[in-house]
């Protein structure tokens, strides 16, 4: 190849990479100024979200129980939007694998290829924990990602978790971490995570996943401005559907925003937002540790194996769900059996009769003496 065609395929790989950026853009910076809050509400006025992130007619927001908005207006602070459906989240499954034809042989047992994760602002952290809402260089968030790669690692997934800087936290950082998902796709992971926080007061975010046990919840972010759009927005919501199923509230909403996040590299990078500046980094990674839980079920099953049990001992699924579980099976065995002794008693009053000579010996005399 002379050296002139070299020069020309270069030159259109360049293009082919920064095109995207330049055309659809994310947002210089996707949130307003510190302090300064969006309230995003539906036609009644009751609040649907409230963030610092930057909302725009058009843009989408999925709510926890599951009924979209779609943005009509924005003035003074307020969001306004319009109810459009109630959403049925898909229970169909996405693997990049699959998508772009990484699979070698149809029908081939799939074995985990891994997790990819990065983050685009470096700088992003928690003030009561890292005293600053911004750390130069790698902040807190970074820890974030951390525990959600080892609690996976600690499942047996292969993870990928790329710690690149794309500092300063301005216009070109998605240009520039579009080389990292790049990077982390050469790897052929299952799916690519690109971890932030958000900025918003602190009881938006705060779950109480169990009994005494609070975290932040995850917001995922879904860019319109991509041609894998239709494949990103399927993907987001068929994983809120496992993470309502295993732990409901912990997904808090999907947010369908303007820009491509670096989403048209791949139909499998969600942008995660893991609580807000707000609250504390510990209650991060506990809310990632959670949704760790989530990304083992929704791409390698439920597994037998200890280490798919809840990072905090408890059950996958919770102790709520375990004891409502407990507690529904204790009643439809009580059922049951009462059924089956009125049928062969004939009448009510007869099974009752023999339902309390069989409690009485099961308890035995009142005065086992004989006085």
């Amino acid at each position: 190849m002379s050296m002139g065609s070299r020069r020309l395929g270069l030159m259109a790989f360049l293009v082919s990479l920064l095109l995207p950026m330049i055309v659809f853009g994310s947002p210089m910076d996707d949130h307003l100024y510190q302090g300064t809050y969006i309230r995003m509400v539906d036609e009644e006025g009751s609040v649907l979200m409230v963030s610092a992130r930057i909302i725009e007619p058009g843009d989408q927001y999925l709510t926890w129980d599951n009924r979209l908005f779609e943005v009509t207006g924005v003035e003074e602070g307020v969001a306004r939007t319009k109810f459009i459906e109630k959403v049925e989240l898909p229970s169909d499954r996405f693997y990049l694998s699959d998508l772009l034809g990484w699979e070698t042989a149809v029908g081939k047992t799939r074995k985990p290829q891994g997790i990819g994760i990065y983050h685009t602002h470096n700088a992003e952290s928690y003030v009561p924990t890292d005293g600053a809402n911004s750390i130069n260089g790698r902040g807190g968030i970074h820890q974030v990602g951390r525990a959600l790669a080892d609690t996976l690692r600690e499942r047996g997934i292969p993870v990928f978790h790329d710690e690149s800087l794309h500092l300063p936290h301005d216009r070109g950082a998605y240009r520039r971490s579009r080389a990292t998902v790049l990077r982390l796709m050469r790897k052929r992971p299952d799916a690519i995570f690109d971890v932030h926080r958000d900025a918003a007061p602190p009881d938006q975010y705060a779950v109480e996943i169990e009994k005494d046990i609070w975290v932040t919840g995850v917001q995922l972010v879904v860019g319109r401005a991509n041609h894998n759009f239709a494949i990103n927005r399927q993907y987001a919501q068929s994983l809120k559907r496992i993470a309502d199923m295993i732990y409901p509230g912990l997904v808090k909403g999907i947010f369908f925003g303007r820009g491509n996040y670096n989403q048209d590299l791949t139909p499998l990078d969600v942008l995660l937002e893991v609580g807000a500046h707000t609250n504390s980094r510990d209650a991060a990674e506990r809310g990632i540790k959670y949704f760790a839980d989530v990304v083992d079920f929704y791409f390698y099953g439920p597994r037998e194996d200890p280490r798919t049990a809840s990072p905090f001992g408890g059950p996958r699924g919770g102790v709520r769900t375990a004891l409502r579980t407990l507690i529904t099976i204790v009643v439809i065995l009580f059922l049951g059996v009462l059924v089956f002794v009125i049928i062969n008693s004939g009448s009510w009053d007869e099974a009752r009769e023999r339902l309390t000579a069989y409690w009485k010996r099961l308890l035995g005399p009142d005065n086992p003496d004989g006085h």
